[in-house]
């Protein structure tokens, strides 16, 4: 009777297992496919991204280049402006409404009074056209505009930049006249950082500085003339001599 009652328990536990078995394969089915659809998602989404991740590079390529054709082009169109203010200067300090409608004839005649006489101008110079600058005309006391001179002849304007350097300190009708070159906005900007140094370098013993087309500093120091194309190298070169 023992082993009876022993035979009857492992077939009721080996029913038990086979149905636990099966429920629990029933149960494990779902996942196994839940699991295989992961599994081919994750296998998509791998190819997506090594796709985008080849689209990604390809376009921080492109962009690069297209990053260095543009800083090449926006470098020549300011070239190209600036080579076409190569006969312009910039008159500064002169009253508005002196030009009186005529501001070409008027600035003619101021630089024909201001740099005539011995060794200076014979006659007023021949000017193509001159204008005040677009902006807003200035209130009463206030700055006026620049004046923008465009000369007929280069070789006259270069004259009448030697004339107002030889001559220093310029007055028209008791105002301090300045003249410049009329550079474009950018240039202005790149020779503008060199203020900072070419005031280190003023008043120096044996030291001769100017700055040379387009935008690079020259120093001569005891004999010795470097040429420097950012404010960087004057100042580490003025801190080696000092």
């Amino acid at each position: 009777m023992l082993q009876a009652f022993r035979d009857i328990v492992k077939e009721v536990i080996r029913e038990e297992n086979d149905g636990l078995r099966e429920e629990i394969s029933r149960a494990i089915a779902p996942i196994h496919k839940v699991l295989d659809d992961c599994t081919d998602k994750l296998r998509d989404h791998g190819q997506e991204l090594f796709e985008l991740d080849t689209r990604v590079t390809a376009t921080e390529a492109n962009y690069t280049e297209l990053s260095n054709k543009y800083d090449k082009l926006v470098q020549k169109l300011d070239d190209i402006e600036n080579r076409g203010r190569r006969c312009n200067l910039r008159l500064l300090n002169i009253n508005e409404g002196l030009e009186q409608g005529d501001p070409t004839k008027f600035v003619a005649d101021l630089l024909h009074e201001v740099l005539g006489g011995p060794n200076g101008l014979e006659k007023p110079p021949i000017l193509d056209r001159a204008h005040r600058t677009s902006a807003q005309p200035s209130a009463a006391g206030g700055r006026p505009r620049p004046l923008i001179v465009r000369f007929h002849y280069y070789q006259e304007k270069e004259r009448i930049q030697r004339l107002a350097r030889e001559k220093g300190r310029l007055e028209f009708r008791g105002n301090p006249l300045l003249i410049f070159p009329d550079f474009s906005a950018e240039l202005n900007r790149r020779r503008s950082a060199f203020n900072e140094v070419k005031a280190l370098l003023r008043g120096k013993d044996r030291v001769r500085y100017g700055l040379l087309y387009p935008a690079r500093l020259r120093v001569s120091w005891d004999g010795e003339t470097k040429v420097f194309d950012n404010p960087k190298s004057v100042k580490d070169y003025i801190d080696s001599k000092v």
